[in-house]
């Protein structure tokens, strides 16, 4: 696998990192699709239970799209890539592990993207800014902050950083519920790799079952998203996990979780 995509295995923790610091972490076509593979390959790995999401080096998470790139493309991508994509939409798709995000610096224009449709918990560096800049290059962008940012803080609020074009850091983030908690810059992958293991500690099956029934049940009727939440959650009282809860509750220590 390429350089420009990182993988860890920190226990049951896969880190995951964008490694292009020199170009602050801009994705182009091959980044991205070795970022799906990634996630693929954490998503099959049973041994991983939750994931670490970032970037190298301590300026940038990803300043977004490579503009250079970009600027050199072949008229006919557009139709490679609308008509006939080679890749799945998304991502992540069907991927329902836990991910917790250290957002290092930037996060701009397509690392927005990243952050709204592949992150569940978000720990940021205090200097660390935000922008959807893709109105400031002359076009609306394609991606997914566009459905979703307005589902994960106020619609005005996303209006504003969406229309705008605007950078706004770390405190402003943190005050509209985008991100979960504010840290150091020398902290921030520290923070994200604790709170990774604390999620991976937990009854993976539960986990992860969690979090299908959210991120599916956003595009449902309540009546429909609470229904399928309680579909998915019976079926998780029969695992051997489910067991094992009461039961070390009532042996007063800590469970120990298969995944099973």
């Amino acid at each position: 696998m390429s350089d420009e995509v990182l993988y860890e295995i920190d226990g049951h923790v896969a880190i995951i990192t964008l490694n292009r610091p020199e170009k602050h972490n801009a994705m182009n076509p091959d980044l991205i699709k070795l970022l799906r593979e990634t996630f693929n390959k954490a998503n099959r790995d049973r041994n991983i239970r939750s994931v670490v999401l970032t970037g190298a080096g301590d300026r940038a998470f990803s300043a977004g799209a490579d503009l250079i790139h970009m600027a050199t493309r072949e008229s006919e991508d557009f139709g490679e890539s609308f008509w006939w994509p080679e890749q799945p939409r998304g991502w992540a798709p069907e991927f329902y592990k836990p991910v917790v995000a250290a957002i290092n610096g930037y996060c701009y224009a397509a690392a927005m993207n990243l952050m709204c449709e592949a992150t569940d918990i978000r720990i940021c560096a205090d200097s660390a800014t935000f922008c959807y800049a893709e109105v400031l290059r002359g076009f609306s962008g394609a991606g997914p902050a566009l459905g979703l940012l307005p589902r994960q803080v106020p619609y005005a609020k996303a209006m504003e950083w969406l229309m705008m074009g605007k950078v706004f850091g770390s405190e402003e983030a943190h005050l509209a519920g985008l991100i979960n908690e504010v840290v150091p810059l020398d902290q921030v992958k520290t923070r994200a790799l604790e709170v990774a293991k604390e999620l991976a500690k937990l009854a993976p099956i539960a986990v992860r079952a969690i979090k299908e029934s959210v991120v599916n049940g956003i595009s449902m009727d309540t009546p429909n998203a609470v229904k399928y939440a309680s579909t998915v959650g019976v079926l998780t009282k029969y695992t051997k996990d489910a067991i094992e809860g009461p039961k070390a509750f009532a042996e007063k220590r800590e469970p120990k979780y298969e995944g099973r």
